[in-house]
């Protein structure tokens, strides 16, 4: 094998990416990204109160959660973090 052949061979090349999925909101999420929050952890993250996110999610201000089982939701990780920034960006534009 002549040395240009071998160093061709050697270069790796681009791995075709496949197409990301999108969430409702048309955020790109992959099957890899997905991870869920309990009420315990989403009440942490946000300083709400249960009450209140409930209020947010009614008034279409907060994402909704996930249905697990019959008795069971919880929130997607990256769709609370996406509110987080969103909730600090609004609060510095208004200063």
């Amino acid at each position: 094998m002549s040395r240009a052949l071998r160093q061709f061979a050697q270069k790796k090349l681009p791995q075709p990416q496949k197409p990301k999925e999108r969430n409702h909101d048309g955020i790109p999420v992959t099957m890899d990204d997905v991870s869920f929050l309990r009420l315990p952890e989403v009440k942490a993250v946000t300083g709400l109160s249960k009450t209140s996110l409930y209020a947010l999610i009614r008034e279409k201000s907060f994402p909704a959660p996930v249905r697990l089982g019959p008795r069971a939701v919880a929130w997607v990780r990256s769709e609370i973090k996406e509110w987080a920034v969103e909730r600090v960006q609004a609060s510095r534009s208004v200063a």
